[in-house]
Protein backbone atom coordinates (compact mmCIF):
# COMPACT_ATOMS: atom_id res chain seq x y z
CA UNK A 1 0.00 0.00 0.00
CA UNK A 2 1.27 3.27 -0.83
CA UNK A 3 2.09 5.60 1.79
CA UNK A 4 3.03 9.43 1.80
CA UNK A 5 6.50 9.83 3.58
CA UNK A 6 7.70 13.28 2.70
CA UNK A 7 7.44 15.68 5.94
CA UNK A 8 5.44 18.72 5.87
CA UNK A 9 5.96 21.56 8.41
CA UNK A 10 3.18 24.01 9.69
CA UNK A 11 2.44 26.90 7.42
CA UNK A 12 2.22 28.95 10.52
CA UNK A 13 4.38 27.67 13.17
CA UNK A 14 6.96 25.31 11.21
CA UNK A 15 6.17 22.39 13.64
CA UNK A 16 5.78 19.33 11.75
CA UNK A 17 2.39 18.22 10.36
CA UNK A 18 3.21 15.55 8.10
CA UNK A 19 -0.49 13.21 7.15
CA UNK A 20 -2.39 16.10 9.26
CA UNK A 21 -4.86 18.51 8.41
CA UNK A 22 -4.39 20.50 11.26
CA UNK A 23 -1.39 21.51 12.99
CA UNK A 24 -0.91 19.61 16.37
CA UNK A 25 1.25 22.73 17.51
CA UNK A 26 -0.78 26.32 16.56
CA UNK A 27 -3.87 24.39 15.26
CA UNK A 28 -3.60 25.86 11.57
CA UNK A 29 -5.15 24.65 8.77
CA UNK A 30 -2.66 22.39 6.62
CA UNK A 31 -2.48 22.66 3.01
CA UNK A 32 -3.96 19.32 1.63
CA UNK A 33 -1.56 17.07 -0.78
CA UNK A 34 -3.71 15.09 -3.41
CA UNK A 35 -1.95 12.19 -2.33
CA UNK A 36 -3.10 11.81 0.91
CA UNK A 37 -4.38 8.74 2.06
CA UNK A 38 -7.89 8.24 3.21
CA UNK A 39 -7.52 6.96 5.98
CA UNK A 40 -4.96 8.61 7.43
CA UNK A 41 -7.35 11.69 6.77
CA UNK A 42 -10.23 10.48 9.36
CA UNK A 43 -7.35 9.16 11.80
CA UNK A 44 -8.24 5.51 11.02
CA UNK A 45 -6.71 2.36 10.78
CA UNK A 46 -6.00 1.03 7.28
CA UNK A 47 -8.58 -1.36 7.15
CA UNK A 48 -11.75 -2.51 4.80
CA UNK A 49 -14.08 -2.94 8.13
CA UNK A 50 -15.63 0.56 9.05
CA UNK A 51 -17.89 1.58 11.33
CA UNK A 52 -20.20 4.03 9.45
CA UNK A 53 -21.65 6.31 12.33
CA UNK A 54 -18.10 6.86 13.63
CA UNK A 55 -16.88 7.47 10.48
CA UNK A 56 -19.76 10.12 9.62
CA UNK A 57 -18.79 11.57 13.25
CA UNK A 58 -15.52 12.24 12.46
CA UNK A 59 -16.12 13.67 8.71
CA UNK A 60 -18.60 16.14 10.26
CA UNK A 61 -16.01 16.92 13.20
CA UNK A 62 -13.68 17.57 10.78
CA UNK A 63 -16.02 19.43 7.93
CA UNK A 64 -16.89 21.70 10.51
CA UNK A 65 -13.49 22.18 11.73
CA UNK A 66 -12.43 22.92 8.46
CA UNK A 67 -14.98 25.11 6.78
CA UNK A 68 -13.79 27.60 4.52
CA UNK A 69 -16.77 30.25 6.07
CA UNK A 70 -13.90 30.13 9.32
CA UNK A 71 -11.18 31.35 7.12
CA UNK A 72 -12.68 34.12 5.13
CA UNK A 73 -10.39 36.90 7.37
CA UNK A 74 -7.49 34.42 7.21
CA UNK A 75 -3.70 35.07 5.26
CA UNK A 76 -4.81 33.66 1.67
CA UNK A 77 -2.20 31.19 2.05
CA UNK A 78 -4.83 29.40 4.72
CA UNK A 79 -7.59 29.99 3.02
CA UNK A 80 -6.68 27.64 0.09
CA UNK A 81 -5.32 25.13 2.49
CA UNK A 82 -8.63 25.45 4.05
CA UNK A 83 -10.66 25.17 0.44
CA UNK A 84 -8.41 22.26 -0.48
CA UNK A 85 -8.40 20.26 2.84
CA UNK A 86 -12.37 20.60 2.86
CA UNK A 87 -12.20 19.22 -0.62
CA UNK A 88 -10.07 16.33 0.27
CA UNK A 89 -12.35 15.64 3.44
CA UNK A 90 -15.60 15.27 0.71
CA UNK A 91 -13.71 12.86 -1.80
CA UNK A 92 -12.26 10.62 1.30
CA UNK A 93 -15.85 10.71 2.96
CA UNK A 94 -17.86 9.28 -0.62
CA UNK A 95 -15.12 6.46 -1.05
CA UNK A 96 -14.60 5.44 2.17
CA UNK A 97 -18.99 5.63 3.28
CA UNK A 98 -19.60 3.51 0.43
CA UNK A 99 -18.52 -0.42 0.40
CA UNK A 100 -18.18 -0.30 -3.53
CA UNK A 101 -15.80 2.74 -3.58
CA UNK A 102 -14.10 1.84 -0.41
CA UNK A 103 -12.92 -1.88 -2.43
CA UNK A 104 -12.41 0.10 -5.55
CA UNK A 105 -10.20 2.56 -3.55
CA UNK A 106 -7.90 -0.36 -1.71
CA UNK A 107 -7.46 -1.69 -5.13
CA UNK A 108 -6.43 1.40 -5.86
CA UNK A 109 -4.14 1.75 -3.33
CA UNK A 110 -2.52 -1.86 -3.82
CA UNK A 111 -1.12 -1.12 -7.32
CA UNK A 112 -4.67 -2.66 -8.72
CA UNK A 113 -7.66 -1.45 -10.59
CA UNK A 114 -10.82 -2.79 -11.51
CA UNK A 115 -9.96 -2.06 -15.26
CA UNK A 116 -6.68 -4.67 -15.43
CA UNK A 117 -7.80 -8.03 -17.22
CA UNK A 118 -11.91 -7.30 -15.69
CA UNK A 119 -12.70 -9.12 -18.98
CA UNK A 120 -12.12 -12.04 -17.49
CA UNK A 121 -15.39 -12.69 -15.74
CA UNK A 122 -16.81 -16.44 -14.63
CA UNK A 123 -18.43 -18.34 -17.07
CA UNK A 124 -21.68 -18.15 -15.23
CA UNK A 125 -21.54 -14.78 -15.37
CA UNK A 126 -21.07 -14.49 -18.73
CA UNK A 127 -23.56 -17.03 -19.46
CA UNK A 128 -26.26 -14.55 -17.00
CA UNK A 129 -24.55 -11.31 -18.82
CA UNK A 130 -25.66 -13.09 -22.38
CA UNK A 131 -29.56 -14.11 -21.31
CA UNK A 132 -30.25 -10.60 -19.91
CA UNK A 133 -29.34 -8.91 -23.25
CA UNK A 134 -31.26 -11.62 -24.97
CA UNK A 135 -34.14 -11.19 -22.88
CA UNK A 136 -34.00 -7.41 -23.28
CA UNK A 137 -33.77 -7.67 -27.50
CA UNK A 138 -37.05 -9.45 -26.90
CA UNK A 139 -38.71 -6.83 -24.62
CA UNK A 140 -37.75 -4.66 -27.53
CA UNK A 141 -39.11 -6.48 -30.17
CA UNK A 142 -42.55 -7.90 -28.28
CA UNK A 143 -44.79 -4.51 -29.05
CA UNK A 144 -43.90 -5.47 -32.86
CA UNK A 145 -45.08 -9.62 -31.64
CA UNK A 146 -48.52 -7.90 -29.91
CA UNK A 147 -46.80 -9.62 -26.70
CA UNK A 148 -45.34 -6.75 -24.62
CA UNK A 149 -47.22 -7.42 -21.92
CA UNK A 150 -45.93 -10.94 -20.56
CA UNK A 151 -42.55 -9.60 -21.78
CA UNK A 152 -42.45 -6.63 -19.61
CA UNK A 153 -43.63 -9.43 -16.15
CA UNK A 154 -40.94 -11.90 -17.46
CA UNK A 155 -38.10 -8.60 -17.28
CA UNK A 156 -39.41 -7.60 -13.80
CA UNK A 157 -38.78 -10.86 -12.37
CA UNK A 158 -35.32 -10.91 -14.26
CA UNK A 159 -34.75 -7.25 -12.25
CA UNK A 160 -36.20 -8.50 -9.30
CA UNK A 161 -33.27 -11.32 -9.20
CA UNK A 162 -31.04 -8.81 -9.95
CA UNK A 163 -31.46 -6.89 -7.17
CA UNK A 164 -31.36 -10.03 -5.57
CA UNK A 165 -27.45 -11.06 -6.89
CA UNK A 166 -26.42 -7.98 -5.94
CA UNK A 167 -27.66 -8.04 -2.35
CA UNK A 168 -25.81 -11.33 -2.49
CA UNK A 169 -22.95 -9.97 -3.57
CA UNK A 170 -22.77 -7.20 -1.23
CA UNK A 171 -22.58 -10.03 1.47
CA UNK A 172 -19.99 -11.10 -0.12
CA UNK A 173 -18.07 -8.24 -0.28
CA UNK A 174 -18.38 -7.57 3.53
CA UNK A 175 -17.35 -11.19 4.35
CA UNK A 176 -14.13 -10.85 1.78
CA UNK A 177 -13.31 -7.33 4.04
CA UNK A 178 -13.71 -8.91 6.72
CA UNK A 179 -11.14 -11.45 5.72
CA UNK A 180 -8.65 -9.07 4.60
CA UNK A 181 -8.26 -7.20 7.70
CA UNK A 182 -7.67 -10.55 9.31
CA UNK A 183 -5.26 -12.11 6.63
CA UNK A 184 -1.50 -13.15 7.74
CA UNK A 185 0.67 -13.80 5.40
CA UNK A 186 1.42 -12.25 1.99
CA UNK A 187 0.16 -15.31 0.22
CA UNK A 188 -3.24 -14.77 1.80
CA UNK A 189 -3.56 -11.21 1.61
CA UNK A 190 -2.66 -11.80 -1.91
CA UNK A 191 -5.76 -13.73 -2.78
CA UNK A 192 -7.96 -11.48 -0.78
CA UNK A 193 -6.72 -8.76 -2.83
CA UNK A 194 -7.94 -11.15 -5.83
CA UNK A 195 -11.22 -12.02 -4.28
CA UNK A 196 -11.76 -8.20 -3.92
CA UNK A 197 -11.56 -7.69 -7.09
CA UNK A 198 -13.29 -11.23 -8.15
CA UNK A 199 -16.74 -9.36 -6.26
CA UNK A 200 -16.25 -6.05 -7.25
CA UNK A 201 -16.07 -7.01 -11.11
CA UNK A 202 -19.09 -9.12 -10.61
CA UNK A 203 -21.04 -5.87 -8.86
CA UNK A 204 -19.74 -3.64 -11.86
CA UNK A 205 -21.05 -6.24 -13.92
CA UNK A 206 -24.95 -7.13 -12.23
CA UNK A 207 -25.45 -2.95 -11.73
CA UNK A 208 -24.64 -2.50 -15.79
CA UNK A 209 -27.33 -4.94 -16.52
CA UNK A 210 -29.55 -3.91 -13.55
CA UNK A 211 -29.49 -0.15 -15.00
CA UNK A 212 -30.12 -1.79 -18.75
CA UNK A 213 -33.13 -3.48 -17.34
CA UNK A 214 -34.66 -0.72 -15.21
CA UNK A 215 -34.42 1.63 -17.92
CA UNK A 216 -35.81 -0.19 -20.46
CA UNK A 217 -38.81 -0.78 -17.67
CA UNK A 218 -39.22 2.49 -17.41
CA UNK A 219 -40.33 4.08 -14.38
CA UNK A 220 -43.45 2.55 -13.88
CA UNK A 221 -42.35 -0.72 -13.06
CA UNK A 222 -39.19 0.22 -11.17
CA UNK A 223 -41.14 1.52 -7.91
CA UNK A 224 -39.31 -0.54 -4.80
Amino acid sequence: MTTNTQTTLCIQCGMAAADQLVCPGCGAVEPAAQESDYFDVFSLPRRLTIDLADLEQRYYALSRRLHPDLFHDHPPAEQAASLGATALVNRAYRALKDPVQRGLYWLEQNGESLGRDNERVSPELAARVFEVQEQLERLRAAPAAGKADRAIREMAAIRDELRGDLDACGDRLAANFTRTDTVGGNRDAAAALAETKQILSELHYLRTLLRDVEKELGPAWNVS
